[in-house]
């Protein structure tokens, strides 16, 4: 899949989770992917020109992603512990690896919103 197809089918999976929104943050050049106006993924360019998407996991996990793929790397502006970043150009993952660790990432952030919004979240799941 080219870079172009692998962003619209991240974008559009992104928006299918309950609550999640996508939308151009300019002043960033980037894909902003949100829930509950809180950050799970960042999509965009890096300052070497590689598209990336930046997704938040497990401190543990994401050491052992970056150890595992060359196409994985510390979090792009953010918080290398809690975050990767991982080049779309990457033939080492396929866009359904790329697409879970997309979900995790909406859902450790899910787990950290109040629980009222939450609750909202799963109402809303539950609808669809």
């Amino acid at each position: 899949m080219n870079i172009a197809s692998r962003q619209a089918f991240l974008t559009a999976e992104g928006k299918k989770l309950a609550g999640a929104k996508v939308a151009l943050k300019e002043e960033w050049g980037s894909m902003a992917f949100t829930v509950g106006d809180k950050l799970f993924a960042l999509m965009g360019e890096n300052k070497d020109g590689k598209e990336i998407i930046t997704v938040k996991g497990l401190p543990e996990d994401n050491e052992r992603l970056r150890e595992d793929f060359h196409s994985v790397t510390y979090g792009y502006y953010m918080n290398k512990t809690h975050w990767i970043s991982i080049d779309l150009s990457t033939t080492e993952l396929e866009d359904g690896h790329i697409l879970v660790l997309l979900k995790k990432s909406y859902h450790l952030i899910v787990e950290k919103l109040p629980k009222k919004i939450q609750q909202e979240l799963q109402n809303t799941k539950e609808m669809n």
